[in-house]
């Protein structure tokens, strides 16, 4: 395939609110599988009694298999695939988006804190220390119901909660700046691209060089961003010049100091960007598989961490701790894992989301003349 001139035409976008692309999905489901790996691989004791058979790929598991800037730019094109069409000029409109957004995530979200916190009770004094951590409190439980543990210094209950705190937050930072564009603004001035970027290039330079600063969303700002950006480029300025400036910043960044994260997130950006501006992230892949776990993928970073725990308590408690046995551990939690991310999909995330649509009030979307509008102007 042929790479794109910069002045070609987009592929017509879908509608806002359509069903994810497959692209999308199979994204999503590849960075749930990694994580899952990931902690696999780093949380005793199976990783550890299976190291004699299976040592070099958990380490390199444990030491490279990052996914997480692949869920905050995914997550970014989709949040305003789904909210920047929409007219937020309503007093309600933060309040009802918050309470919406909580609903989404902290219900699905506090479902898996319940079951961590029965796995550790399970394996009370049969799991170390890295795994179970200190005996769970109740401002420590406080703090996790309003997604506060990281800000407020309490330990993380179960791994992977910190980005759900991270995506809340940035969530209601996006929903703000969609207020000042219709609100203060009234629509003259595109404020979540203008703010936005000067907010990306700030933590680039400054906050995502801080490790001080990754309990805050603005340390991880930039991948969501980037999310923003492939939105903006291809469904309004129709321009890939939005999004070639904005990878750009993302260079001079990793020139100024080398980070990973940020090539990763380019990476993942470019792919996004080419597949929505092409059109064939519509098309391909169509794994049905791959798909349906894409899906589910919410569930499944939720769910697995739960599964791991007492996956690891109950092999301790038989004495399971040869490398086969172990290997064997590890097999029996990702099925476990894959089989309650499914149930948790069908019973707790898709009736979160029902009800957190219900309190959608539609409200009247941006002309389609806001499409042609200059990159600064908001429609």
């Amino acid at each position: 395939m042929h790479a794109p001139r910069l002045n070609t035409v987009p592929a017509p976008a879908a509608k806002p609110g359509t069903e994810p692309r497959p692209l999308i999905l199979a994204l999503r489901a590849l960075a749930a599988l990694v994580i899952l790996w990931h902690h696999f691989a780093s949380y005793p004791p199976l990783s550890a009694w299976a190291a004699p058979l299976l040592g070099p790929a958990l380490e390199w598991l444990a030491a490279h298999a990052r996914a997480t800037q692949v869920f905050f730019v995914v997550g970014g094109y989709v949040m305003a695939l789904s909210m920047a069409h929409r007219d937020w000029r309503l007093p309600t409109a933060l309040g009802r988006y918050t309470l919406q957004r909580y609903l989404r995530l902290g219900l699905p979200y506090l479902a898996a804190m319940a079951l961590v916190c029965l796995a550790y009770l399970y394996g009370e004094d049969w799991l170390p220390e890295e795994v179970a951590g200190t005996p769970v409190n109740l401002p420590q439980l406080l703090a996790h119901l309003f997604f506060l543990q990281a800000i407020l210094g309490y330990e993380q209950l179960s791994a992977g909660f910190w980005f759900v705190c991270i995506n809340f937050q940035l969530s209601l930072v996006y929903a703000l700046t969609l207020w000042l564009r219709d609100g203060p603004a009234r629509g003259r001035w595109n404020v979540p691209l203008i703010l936005g970027t000067l907010l990306a290039a700030l933590a680039l330079f400054h906050t995502n060089l801080e490790a001080s600063w990754d309990s805050w969303w603005l340390y991880f700002f930039p991948y969501f961003f980037m999310g923003v950006v492939i939105h903006h480029a291809v469904h309004h300025a129709r321009s890939p010049w939005v999004f070639v400036l904005y990878a750009l910043l993302f260079v001079a960044a990793m020139a100024f100091e080398w980070r990973w994260r940020l090539s990763s997130a380019l990476l993942v950006g470019a792919l996004l960007w080419h597949a929505e501006w092409r059109g064939w992230g519509a098309r391909w892949p169509r794994q049905p598989l791959l798909l349906g776990l894409g899906k589910i993928a919410y569930s499944l970073f939720l769910a697995h961490f739960p599964v791991l725990v007492f996956v690891a308590a109950l092999w301790t408690r038989m004495g399971f701790n040869s490398p086969e046995m172990a290997a064997a551990g590890l097999a029996f939690a990702f099925a476990g894992s894959l089989a309650l991310a499914h149930f948790f999909h069908r019973w707790i995330e898709q009736p979160a989301a029902t009800l957190a649509r219900r309190l959608h009030r539609p409200a009247a979307a941006h002309g389609a003349a806001g499409y042609e509008t200059p990159l600064w102007q908001g429609r």
